[in-house]
């Protein structure tokens, strides 16, 4: 796997998204990581005050542009389908705490996404490079494409997939299904993962313009930096969607 990929139907469906890329080497995911820590509890006390101003998550602006985004798109039920930031809102104001911690990697986007309103995950590079040399893809789904579910048996096979659905696949296996709604699997970020290729979908109210919104901006600096501070990697951002004229970028090996 070289290459991450947007299809052009998916960027002309959804011409106000803007997809935030970032490729990290060497990383060390293992153990608990205190500057992810205090920024997870930092980040869960600030968006908590935000989120008492509203009677629901789903009722908070940054949801609501998801929602409503991906219901006029492609007909997705918010309600069936919850992307992962409303599922984060929800739990928070469940837990009135900084979530549960899972791995550091998986702990700091997800505080990210908490951060800005914003989709955003991450995939195991080692693990999509030795599987297969077919790019991450982020398009609609086709009948030969299966998954997997992250609580499936260790004995279950693969499901097919219906076509149409929004998701990101390798070759024909999808990693996520209605974009960020549920994870499979395969490429999971574990405590063992050392290289990882994180995205962010953010979805911007005005028409996305040739240049990074501010928004999208921000998000790619929070990634960028947050890598450097809390894990002591260089990492690059990079920004796709349709007009930036951009839906393709190069990965490195994580075997060099």
């Amino acid at each position: 796997m070289d290459r991450f990929i947007i299809a052009r139907d998916v960027t002309k469906m959804l011409p106000k998204m803007q997809v935030v890329i970032v490729v990290a080497y060497n990383l060390d995911n293992k153990g608990e990581n205190a500057a992810v820590n205090d920024f997870c509890q930092n980040t869960a006390s600030t968006t908590l005050s935000d989120l008492s101003t509203y009677p629901n998550a789903q009722s908070h602006p940054r949801i609501a542009l998801y929602r409503d985004t991906l219901k006029t798109a492609c007909n997705l039920s918010a309600k069936k389908f919850p992307q992962s930031n409303e599922s984060l809102y929800k739990r928070l104001l469940k837990e009135k705490k900084a979530l549960r911690p899972i791995n550091p990697i998986v702990d700091f986007y997800n505080s990210v996404s908490i951060k800005h309103g914003v989709t955003a995950g991450a995939f195991d590079l080692g693990e999509l490079q030795t599987r297969s040399n077919a790019p991450l893809e982020l398009r609609l789904s086709t009948a030969a494409d299966t998954f997997k579910a992250l609580d499936a048996g260790t004995d279950e096979p693969a499901t097919p997939v219906a076509p149409g659905e929004l998701v990101y696949v390798q070759g024909t296996t999808v990693l996520t299904r209605h974009l960020a709604w549920r994870q499979a699997a395969e490429a999971l970020v574990t405590e063992g993962t050392k290289n990882v290729i994180l995205m962010s979908e953010v979805f911007n109210v005005d028409e996305a313009t040739t240049v990074p919104t501010k928004l999208t901006r921000s998000v790619a600096d929070e990634l960028v930096h947050g890598l450097k501070d809390f894990f002591g990697v260089d990492a690059r951002a990079t920004i796709l969607g349709e007009g930036l004229g951009a839906w393709t970028v190069e990965v490195e090996n994580a075997f060099f």
